[in-house]
């Protein structure tokens, strides 16, 4: 079965858009690039091969997406020990 992003609304993909064009959090521009690519219709292998990322984390990526949406962007840094 092919994996891909939930329907994207217009104000999510303009999000989307802004945070690829203008974002400064690195983590948060690649997973913005991971969903505009899964929403265009791509299949995880040509996403991981685009952007040399494992299968395992964009599939992780995607279903976080479609169940926290846009927040899911935002890294999660632990606070160590």
């Amino acid at each position: 079965m092919t994996l891909y992003v939930r329907e994207l609304s217009n104000e999510e993909g303009n999000k989307l858009l802004h945070i690829v064009r203008r974002g400064t959090e690195p983590v948060e521009v690649r997973r913005a690039l991971l969903i505009l690519a899964s929403a265009q219709k791509m299949k995880v292998p040509e996403i991981s091969r685009l952007y040399h990322i494992s299968g395992e984390h964009i599939r992780k990526t995607i279903h976080r997406f479609n169940e926290e949406g846009m927040g899911s962007l935002k890294p999660n840094y632990g606070g160590g020990r």
